[in-house]
């Protein structure tokens, strides 16, 4: 879908692999200019690229979207964070987008984005990884204190330690993105939400949005999931209309971005930093780069 037509359909997904973009000093100043200084600050403090990347992604994400959505311009966008963390538009909106919402995630190689015209709307992403010092059994009794029982023997049941891994993974990033809706964030017990799997298994090239939840037993059948395989990365969206109609089940297939198209549109809010960028080169990648020195 067109960057275009996602914007007037009021419905984007976007990602980008961070792990894959190498910037050199000119992207890396140019994005660095294109945030808000306490969030520059922040980025500039994450010890190894990886993180460092995706956050800025994740900012830099954030603003295009806000800028297209509300035509507000980009130099004149504000952005906080709630108690919580999550990030939120300061600037008065638009009535034509009073109900906007956004979130992002990242997670493994990439950074993802959803965001609605009229709903409440999280997203969570996760690699689908093999622990890599735990054996899957060990792992999945650590973590079954986040699931029902309903959910672990969803877990148990889907067969080969793969296939528990992966619907594992669909359980939480379903958790995530309705905690992350909500903007409740650490704290909310995850036990208490239900998921019932409606199609066992998530494939690649696929959008499931059968899923279903429930509250402390109580089926919640105002809020609509969908769920993605995106290059070996488990992505779930959470969705709920803030104008008590009803949600169409949408089959809403992500946009890859790359830098050049993230940062169309961005003007710098800031001088050019050599410093930052100094700062930012001489990090290691992640911390088995750092481990192989």
């Amino acid at each position: 879908m067109l960057l275009r037509d996602a914007v007037m359909s009021g419905c984007i997904r976007w990602a980008l692999n961070s792990h894959a973009w190498h910037p050199k000093q000119a992207e890396w100043t140019l994005a660095t200019q294109c945030v808000q200084p306490e969030e520059k600050e922040r980025i500039g403090k994450f010890y190894f690229k990886r993180d460092a990347k995706a956050s800025m992604v994740g900012r830099l994400m954030i603003r295009k979207v806000v800028h297209l959505v509300t035509g507000i311009p980009y130099k004149e966008i504000q952005l906080g964070r709630t108690e919580k963390g999550k990030p939120f538009i300061i600037n008065d909106l638009p009535w034509h987008c009073r109900h906007f919402e956004f979130n992002v995630s990242h997670q493994g190689e990439y950074v993802v984005l959803a965001a609605e015209a009229e709903s409440l709307v999280g997203i969570d992403i996760m690699k689908l990884d093999t622990p890599r010092s735990t054996p899957v059994p060990s792992f999945l009794h650590t973590m079954r204190r986040q699931f029902t029982s309903e959910e672990m023997n969803l877990i148990k049941s889907a067969g080969q330690e793969v296939h528990q891994l992966r619907t594992f993974y669909r359980l939480w990033c379903l958790k995530e993105s309705y905690v992350k809706a909500l903007g409740i964030g650490i704290g909310f017990e995850v036990e208490r939400l239900n998921f019932d799997l409606v199609t066992p298994l998530l494939q690649e090239n696929s959008i499931l949005t059968d899923t279903t939840l429930s509250v402390d037993s109580k089926l919640q059948a105002d809020w609509k999931f969908e769920e993605y395989i995106v290059d070996n990365h488990c992505i779930a969206v959470a969705r709920k209309s803030k104008n008590n109609t009803p949600l169409v089940l949408e089959s809403n297939k992500f946009k890859m971005l790359t830098f050049p198209e993230l940062v169309d549109g961005a003007v710098p809010l800031s001088e050019p930093d050599l410093n930052y960028w100094e700062n930012f080169r001489t990090k290691s990648e992640d911390q088995f780069q750092t481990n192989q020195r």
